[in-house]
């Protein structure tokens, strides 16, 4: 998965789960538990290339994007 890859999934997933917009980054990362003070601050730098993205991110976004839910539902966004 690429950066670009996991721009498009966040805005797929805001779709799918009915948000009529893109999962922000931040949401995303609290989504998969990054233990940053800013956890959107971790996907904008995968965003960007700056950064790798984990392998165990790519597995859970793809696991969503197939349609799991996150950990505590769609309240936890």
């Amino acid at each position: 998965m690429t950066g670009p890859d996991l721009t498009a999934a966040r805005a797929t997933l805001g779709q799918m789960w009915g948000l009529g917009r893109a999962v922000k980054k931040s949401e995303l990362g609290r989504i998969l538990r990054l233990g940053s003070r800013d956890p959107g601050e971790s996907v904008s730098d995968w965003e960007s290339g700056k950064t790798r993205i984990p392998g165990p991110a790519i597995v859970a976004v793809q696991m969503m994007l197939a349609g799991a839910l996150p950990p505590g539902g769609l309240s936890s966004i």
